[in-house]
């Protein structure tokens, strides 16, 4: 049976740190009978060299007519600064490969990462199945895409001859799993052990930031009033009541913009303030539950695990600095 022919499709400004790890990991994995003679194409939609960062070029081929000869195709992450960036390159830069990844066969197996899966969603070749994408922008994935059920917490969704990836270094996962479906497990742990990888992360969750900056002046306030006051008792209403509008409104406003009720932002404020104080403090669980405004310990503890992925003990000792 002859070796899989992969293709990995970049334009100008893929994360670097993508690209490469894909040809590391398939470089290791020809060391090894089962994959000795597997080809990998890197493809872009002018050919030749092709910038992906400053003083960092690569030497591509022109995109074919049909990606139908190749057994998996590759997206990485790439760069850009907001949304409307983000957009645009859509809309330009990555037509060529989105009208490239509807000519695959049935059963080619098809992966992205990061922003990567935004082209692979745009394709159609989402809709329908479960993906994840990058954490920070999974609401606008949402919206664009409601096709597609997403999981924004997961490192890495397999569904079926789809794959995706959460955030840039996520691309490590994605590529390790292609190479595990491709040529099976026992390879995979070689070129695991090689690169001192072992893709095991499941969550994207313990990485995950709040939002602090909006557009709707009146939730910038209600956020900045309750990051000033997230580690007293307060409540809700006395959020309403500072801004002067009725607790319906702040709600309804504020769930829009920042995909959340009020209550479940202020809880999760107390639960990122928890997560500085375990990080850099020796401080206990109970110090740092009081000290953010809080009296039941285990009630803290449930809500931390459910936000962060993890108990503030596995956080703190995966996370914490030397003191």
């Amino acid at each position: 049976m002859p070796s899989p022919h992969i293709a990995l499709l970049i334009e100008p400004g893929s994360t670097p740190s993508s690209v490469m790890t894909t040809l590391d990991m398939i470089n290791i994995a020809r060391r090894y009978p089962q994959a000795a003679e597997c080809q990998v194409d890197l493809l872009s939609s002018m050919g030749g060299a092709t910038e992906l960062a400053a003083a960092v070029r690569v030497e591509t081929q022109a995109m074919p007519a049909s990606l139908a000869r190749y057994a998996a195709v590759i997206l990485p992450g790439f760069f850009a600064d907001d949304v409307a960036s983000l957009t645009l390159q859509l809309q330009t830069l990555w037509q060529p490969a989105m009208a490239r990844l509807r000519t695959v066969r049935p059963g080619t197996l098809v992966a992205a990462s990061c922003y990567g899966t935004f082209v692979l969603a745009e394709s159609g070749l989402l809709d329908g199945r479960h993906a994840t994408t990058t954490w920070w922008l999974q609401a606008a994935f949402r919206q664009r895409y409601p096709a597609i059920h997403l999981d924004a917490d997961r490192v890495l969704v397999d569904d079926g001859n789809a794959i995706t990836a959460g955030a840039m270094t996520a691309h490590t996962d994605l590529s390790l799993h292609m190479l595990r479906r491709l040529f099976g497990a026992a390879l995979a742990r070689h070129v695991g052990g090689i690169m001192l990888v072992d893709g095991a992360r499941t969550s994207q969750r313990p990485f995950m930031a709040l939002q602090r900056h909006f557009a709707d002046p009146l939730i910038q306030e209600a956020a900045d009033w309750m990051a000033q006051r997230c580690t007293t008792p307060v409540s809700t209403q006395d959020l309403a009541a500072a801004l002067h509008v009725s607790y319906r409104t702040l709600h309804r406003r504020f769930s829009a913009a920042a995909g959340m009720p009020p209550l479940t932002y202020l809880q999760e404020l107390r639960v990122e303030h928890a997560k500085e104080l375990l990080e850099d403090s020796r401080l206990s669980l109970e110090q740092i539950v009081e000290r953010i405004g809080y009296s039941d310990v285990s009630a803290f503890r449930r809500l931390f695990s459910r936000t962060a992925g993890l108990s503030p003990a596995q956080y703190r000792q995966r996370f914490k600095r030397t003191l």
